[in-house]
């Protein structure tokens, strides 16, 4: 991102010349020095506003390839509200890169699709060939999730050209594998771990590492899938992409669930609905109460829009005698002639910002209340929505299937917080 300097002033100098290591290092995996460059970055930007776009819009890009969708998130709206109205030409690109990767990981296919596919129509010649090369495979991966598979060939083809050959085979391997040709999708992927004297996208490592785990579970290659987890072990684990993606690997290698629930927690935290999904089908196929994972998996892919990965763990709760998951999830519990318990206008509020991705902590800040009084919402929220886990309570909310009080349609300043009993819940 050298070319959005435009200018001899020294801290937009010093910020360019970080933002060069920044990203030589995240193409490494070199995480945690990384990280340590962008907060650099920010020190040196002080209060110059040409700085502080540059350095927010590479810690925005950067921390979304990590899966920090949070922080992402946060400092692309920061970047933007530096510029007022105007939008620097250079930038754009990558704002909208990072956008189409937070709404990938965040869940939003749909929304991440049109991104990827306005980006790869109109590339700016400031936008390195990886980041050209990121968006070709992404955009493969979104149209094999959503169904769409338009001319998904000849954008492999592409992705090839462009590269970097870490993407291009994560996203080849991914086509083979929907056309029943694992064991050619592991020999691509075993081809650009095999590195040799070829300069590595380390970046790109944890989703190769991951799809081959996820292939070879699924044809009983048990020693290929340890591999693979042993190798997404081994990576920096300052990024969150990092860890889930290692728990999930680590799930297949043993067939135990906890890791993949701890990975589901820590998606949860940065609202990559995405790889709660991924967490959600993981822990299923390995045995966690597969109805009830499973389902839960297929609903988060469809409020995704990923309806080609819904079937998917449709026929796979088939397979193994389970019944058919429905459209959605339903609540389930209590007779039903009562009905669901309406939601407090309070209640209503925390299960929006839910739905929005937020932590448990954003949700107190948000709302101006403790943390143990945000855990003791939830608890209410389950038992009368009968949802089990925050992605559930997300589905809920986008599909409408939550009831809401008569005349309790903004927040009640007067309404009282859950009672003490309940907060340690």
């Amino acid at each position: 991102m050298s070319a959005l300097s435009g200018g001899s002033e020294r801290p937009v100098a010093r910020v360019a010349a970080l933002s060069e290591s920044a990203q030589a290092t995240m193409r490494l995996g070199r995480v945690s020095e990384c990280l340590a460059v962008l907060n650099e970055q920010r020190k040196v930007a002080g209060d110059d506003p040409a700085a502080q776009v540059w350095a927010l819009t590479n810690s925005a890009t950067c921390r979304s390839i990590f899966g920090q969708l949070v922080q992402a998130r946060a400092d692309l709206a920061a970047a933007r509200k530096a510029c007022y109205y105007t939008t620097p030409l250079l930038a754009e690109p990558f704002w909208r890169f990072t956008e189409l990767v937070c709404n990938w990981l965040g869940g939003n296919w749909t929304d991440a699709l049109a991104d990827a596919t306005s980006m790869d129509f109109n590339q700016a010649s400031a936008v390195p060939a990886v980041v050209g090369g990121t968006v070709a495979a992404l955009r493969i991966e979104l149209q094999r999730g959503l169904g769409a598979p338009g001319e998904m060939r000849a954008l492999a083809s592409a992705a090839e050209v462009t590269g970097p050959a870490e993407l291009s085979a994560w996203a080849r391997a991914g086509l083979d594998v929907d056309e029943g040709r694992p064991g050619h999708a592991l020999r691509r992927l075993a081809e650009v771990c095999d590195v040799g004297e070829r300069e590595v996208y380390r970046a790109a490592m944890p989703l190769v590492l991951h799809r081959m785990a996820e292939t070879a579970f699924g044809c009983g290659e048990r020693e290929v899938t340890a591999f693979a987890a042993a190798a997404l072990a081994e990576l920096d684990p300052a990024a969150p992409m990092n860890v889930i993606l290692a728990g999930l690997a680590q799930a297949y290698a043993t067939r135990t669930p906890a890791p993949a629930r701890r990975a589901q927690e820590l998606a949860e935290a940065e609202g990559a609905m995405t790889l709660v999904a991924e967490a959600l089908t993981t822990r299923g196929q390995v045995g966690d109460d597969p109805a009830a994972t499973l389902g839960a998996a297929h609903a988060a892919w469809e409020r995704a829009g990923a309806r080609a990965r819904a079937r998917s763990v449709a026929a796979t709760m088939r397979d193994a005698g389970l019944p058919a998951p429905q459209p959605s999830i339903r609540p389930s519990g209590g007779p039903a002639a009562r009905g669901p318990v309406p939601l407090t206008a309070r209640e209503l509020s925390v299960a929006m910002l839910v739905h929005e991705g937020r932590t448990n902590q954003q949700i107190a800040h948000t709302l101006n209340i403790s943390v143990k009084t945000v855990e003791a919402y939830l608890t209410r929220l389950y038992r009368k929505t009968s949802c089990s886990s925050r992605v559930e309570l997300a589905v809920a909310v986008t599909e409408r299937r939550l009831p809401v009080a008569s005349g309790d349609e903004q927040p009640g300043a007067d309404e009282q917080p859950p009672a003490a009993g309940e907060e340690d819940g």
